[in-house]
């Protein structure tokens, strides 16, 4: 669902709370929120804009980069993978279904989407008030 231009980044069912800053391995800092769901749960573009990257990595497992037209950067990762067809520079719609709830990465049991919000491109900011704008 949509609402002002928004749209929750995972769908029903889901859990999540702010878990910005909590202690993760190797001395890390938690940088997103985490959306517990089942694996293959839609994940949904958060806002208009354009995917662009999509790769893996043995921390974050399968991810994806959404560059929304506000300027700000959205980082979904531990997805199990990608809506077929989806490729990088492709513009996307608010709400759009873009991937699926995984466990990659270092999640493996735990699936859920990590997700990310980098104002302007720039260093990332506590991802929960704009969740919960967007899922309740």
């Amino acid at each position: 669902m949509v609402s002002g231009g928004l749209a929750c980044p995972g769908d029903q069912p889901r859990s999540y709370t702010d878990t910005w800053g909590a202690p993760r391995s190797g001395g890390r800092a938690h940088m997103g929120v985490d959306i517990l769901a089942p694996v293959g749960t839609p994940q949904r573009a958060y806002e208009n804009g354009a995917i662009t990257r999509m790769d893996s990595n043995s921390l974050g497992g399968i991810s994806l980069y959404l560059r929304g037209d506000s300027g700000n950067l959205y980082y979904y990762t531990h997805l199990s993978g990608y809506v077929n067809g989806l490729s990088i520079g492709q513009r996307v719609t608010a709400g759009q279904h873009i991937a699926f709830t995984g466990d990659t990465g270092n999640a493996a049991g735990i699936p859920h989407l990590h997700w990310e919000v980098r104002p302007g491109g720039g260093a990332a900011v506590n991802p929960y008030p704009y969740a919960h704008t967007a899922c309740g």
